[in-house]
């Protein structure tokens, strides 16, 4: 048997200066969808549920309490099939703006006027970003699961009813310019009565588990300050992660509590290489 030849390199480290956005994984496994492209491995027959203490987010909180966030991120899984979310939600809009990361299937009219009363609770914004990765109804429940389409409506023209407005994210699948899907999407909503800005859209990069490549290559002048894990963090049930793309990968975990993480992060998963090679368009406020 001949030897293989292993080559070896340091790989990228980024140093958090300053956190700026701070992200809940609510729940992980915990999803009402069965998305093709979901990076989360879960058991398709198994009804799973791994909530996040909420004495975990409590804590973070009051680490961050009086810090100048961008925003703070609630993401899953499905983040409202938390039991505690509304609490979460509240908790949240005392410290700063929030985003909601979510598929829309369970907001409706009445959760949505509910939702409304939380935000005119606070000060700060709540932001809700809902997936829909076709304006093709057949298109887009084949990507994630069927019903999704009508659902992911329904919460859109729910939020927007009660002035909210709300972000939707679209899985680039078939690596179409900006151009071309911020045009279908924005001729389909002219046409049921909703504006579409351009804040109004998310375009996330597709990515596949095959994509994955062996090892972290660099980008010349590579800008790491621009990497969301530069100022980024994510408390998830099972630790302190530097993205939510890696919870539960151990080389990407940095402590057990937000109060004794590191502050270096290095860049030494395959999905990093992927966000370093594609020049930071796969960074976390695009993947999710």
């Amino acid at each position: 048997m001949q030897n293989q030849k292993i080559m070896f390199m340091t790989p990228p480290k980024v140093e958090l200066k300053e956190l700026k956005n701070l992200f809940f994984q609510l729940c992980s496994k915990t999803c009402n969808l069965k998305c093709k492209y979901c990076y989360i491995e879960k058991n398709p027959y198994k009804k799973e549920e791994d909530f996040i203490n909420i004495d975990k987010i409590k804590q973070a909180l009051l680490l961050v309490k009086g810090q100048k966030l961008n925003s703070i991120y609630l993401t899953g899984g499905e983040p409202l099939m938390h039991p505690d979310f509304n609490q979460i939600l509240r908790m949240c809009l005392k410290i700063s703006n929030t985003t909601i990361m979510s598929n829309g299937v369970m907001i409706n009219d009445k959760k949505a006027r509910f939702l409304k009363k939380i935000d005119d609770e606070s000060e700060f914004e709540t932001i809700y970003r809902i997936s829909l990765d076709s304006t093709d109804e057949i298109e887009n429940d084949m990507y994630r699961s069927r019903g999704s389409y009508r659902k992911a409506l329904c919460a859109i023209f729910s939020l927007l009813k009660y002035e909210f407005n709300p972000i939707i994210s679209v899985i680039n699948y078939k690596n179409r310019s900006r151009e071309e899907i911020f045009k279908e999407f924005r001729e389909f909503f002219f046409k049921k009565g909703f504006e579409l800005e351009d804040i109004n859209l998310k375009i996330i990069p597709f990515f596949t588990k095959n994509d994955e490549t062996s090892q972290v290559e660099f980008v010349e002048n590579m800008q790491f300050d621009k990497l969301d894990c530069y100022n980024s963090r994510i408390v998830s049930q099972s630790g302190v992660y530097s993205c939510p793309m890696l919870v539960n990968d151990y080389r990407a975990r940095l402590g057990s509590s937000l109060n004794n993480c590191s502050k270096i992060n290095y860049l030494d998963c395959e999905k990093c290489s992927i966000c370093i090679q594609t020049h930071q368009k796969a960074q976390v406020n695009d993947w999710m």
